[in-house]
């Protein structure tokens, strides 16, 4: 175990030391501090001040139990999309495997430290996400101290297993990376199929019972507490953890973590028996096996006629996306994947909460759903979606040292800004049509509607494009040894999520003050407001396009 820990302390240090020179943070630690100080509480703020909204509303009606099972939910569904996009990296894909090797390691050993790394950079997030709203929950139902210490268990314990079966996945994948001649793609195919079993995992494990009637529903829905019903799902674990957090049993308490301690020993053991016998194959297989593929080099004419400077400097930006995996996988694809992940989630949890996902369409087509607080909800949704395209907020960066060259081409600096946030604008519209598509079906929203809302979220996209490139000319990451560093080891990647934060904010704020207004005013109101901000985010980005080139060096 002693050197389970010191590897555990190795992998750490080569992912985290110098991190902020590696992040673009060159303050002196008084700064530091004060800096991530200043972020955290940002956080905590608006998680307090969401979270508060919520819960207060669902204890004004008694249904504040529910408020457990999202965080928890919540807590086990991030883990997933977090560890989907980073285990074949971590395990895999990290420069000092090579060198493991030879020394006089146990398989399990390093196995352990890796999938420690895993949780641990699992808790960093979701301490934030979750102790914060699951603290405020204890405090405003004035919980006892028997709840508080239930909570930092479940906190704890909910990310282990999806963790666990996403690395056991990922392995079995990579196994199979000793018959490929290209390990690119086959990093790229294989977050493809680890997405894509997840997927049908969630889906075929939600086939319960749905023979509710609508009398047994309604009477579900009503009961004190019995919302709590509808989030609970096949996962054992949160099931357990949902129970023992909110019951006011001590006994029940104890045997439901009891329950989930054992569960997640169990599968502890399973995963070290099954990974000792095939993570070394794929391991190998990933560094000695195969190679390169070598594309045909034959002349094509129609490469070398006359096309226009947009098309060609937005092609070479989407041809430098896709065929480089990783930020294929980490850019490009989550504007297509999460909100997809997401649905089928949802779906799958309603199914397994014995409600047909019919019932619930029909549920909500009785609500008054053409409101601008529907809209609003429906913005926040995208919002929270948009979050993860990194495109932009990399647009520089990804070109590392050869970024330099965008001043001795003969295009304006201007320009190439434009084009290089294209695809960024581009996959933003792709995960609005997908969202709008899916609330379109399950609201019934008016086309005209749907259309606002496109607008608005189109122009929101474009507003994001040029902050983020702005902040990527302000803070490029042009020095980095890995196309990997440049979208997990950069700190520029926070600031999609703050500008998300901020729009949901100001998406919440409109909400209160302009309660009754119609909907179509009101989205006119917010429609303005972003072109006004987007129209002086552009002029700025013109203005001072040499100031921000100057770090470009």
């Amino acid at each position: 175990m002693d050197k389970v820990i010191k590897l555990t302390k190795i992998f750490l240090k080569n992912s985290f030391s110098n991190i902020d020179s590696r992040m673009g943070i060159s303050t002196k630690s008084k700064s530091k501090i004060i800096i991530y100080g200043l972020l955290f509480l940002y956080f905590a703020g608006l998680i307090i001040f969401l979270g508060y909204n919520l819960l207060d509303g669902l204890i004004a009606i008694h249904q504040e139990t529910i408020f457990v099972g999202m965080i928890l939910f919540m807590i086990f569904g991030l883990t997933i999309v977090q560890t989907i996009f980073s285990s074949i990296n971590v395990l895999y894909f990290t420069k000092d495997s090579e060198y493991l090797l030879p020394l006089p390691l146990k398989p399990y050993q390093i196995i352990l430290a890796r999938t420690n790394v895993m949780l641990i950079a699992e808790y960093l997030i979701i301490f934030l996400v979750g102790l914060i709203p699951l603290v405020m929950y204890g405090i405003l139902t004035k919980a006892g101290i028997i709840y508080y210490f239930t909570m930092i268990f479940a906190v704890i314990l909910i990310p282990i297993l999806p963790v666990l079966l996403i690395s056991i996945i990922v392995m079995i994948i990579m196994s199979f990376a000793k018959l490929t001649k290209n390990r690119n793609k086959f990093q790229l195919i294989a977050t493809l199929l680890v997405l894509a079993i997840i997927m049908g995992l969630a889906i075929s494990t939600s086939g319960m019972k749905q023979d509710l009637t609508n009398e047994e529903m309604a009477q579900m829905i009503v009961q004190a507490n019995g919302m709590i019903e509808l989030v609970k799902g096949y996962i054992p674990t949160v099931d357990y953890l949902i129970e023992a957090l909110t019951t006011k049993s001590l006994l029940t308490t104890i045997i439901e973590v009891l329950k989930t301690i054992g569960i997640t020993i169990v599968g502890f053991i399973l995963y070290m028996i099954i990974a000792q016998k095939i993570y070394f194959k794929g391991l190998v297989g990933n560094l000695f096996g195969g190679g390169t593929s070598h594309s045909n080099k034959e002349i094509n004419q129609k490469e070398y006629r006359n096309s226009k400077l947009y098309k060609s400097y937005i092609g070479k930006e989407f041809k430098n996306l896709v065929r480089n995996p990783v930020f294929l996988v980490q850019c490009l694809l989550p504007a297509i994947l999460i909100p997809i992940l997401m649905v089928v989630v949802v779906y799958a949890g309603f199914n397994s909460d014995k409600m047909r996902l019919e019932q619930i369409t029909q549920m909500l087509q009785q609500m008054p759903t053409n409101t601008f607080m529907i809209v609003c909800v429906i913005l926040g949704v995208i919002q929270f979606f948009t979050m993860f395209i990194y495109i932009s907020i990399t647009a520089i960066s990804r070109d590392g040292e050869n970024a330099v060259f965008i001043k001795y081409i003969p295009v304006s600096l201007y320009k190439q800004y434009i084009y290089k946030i294209i695809p960024n604008i581009i996959m933003n519209i792709i995960t609005v049509i997908i969202t709008l598509g899916i609330a379109g079906y399950i609201l019934h929203l008016p086309v005209i509607t749907l259309i606002a809302l496109f607008i608005i979220a189109t122009i929101m996209g474009v507003f994001q494009s040029l902050v983020m490139i702005i902040v990527d000319l302000k803070r490029p990451k042009l020095n980095w040894d890995s196309e990997y560093a440049v979208v997990k080891q950069n700190l520029n990647l926070v600031f999609p999520v703050l500008l998300s934060m901020i729009n949901i904010a100001i998406i919440v704020g409109t909400v209160f003050l302009l309660k009754d207004i119609n909907v179509y005013l009101g989205t006119g109101i917010l429609g303005i407001l972003y072109i006004v901000l987007t129209a002086i985010t552009n002029k700025y980005l013109y203005n001072k396009q040499y100031e921000l080139a100057n770090k470009i060096i």
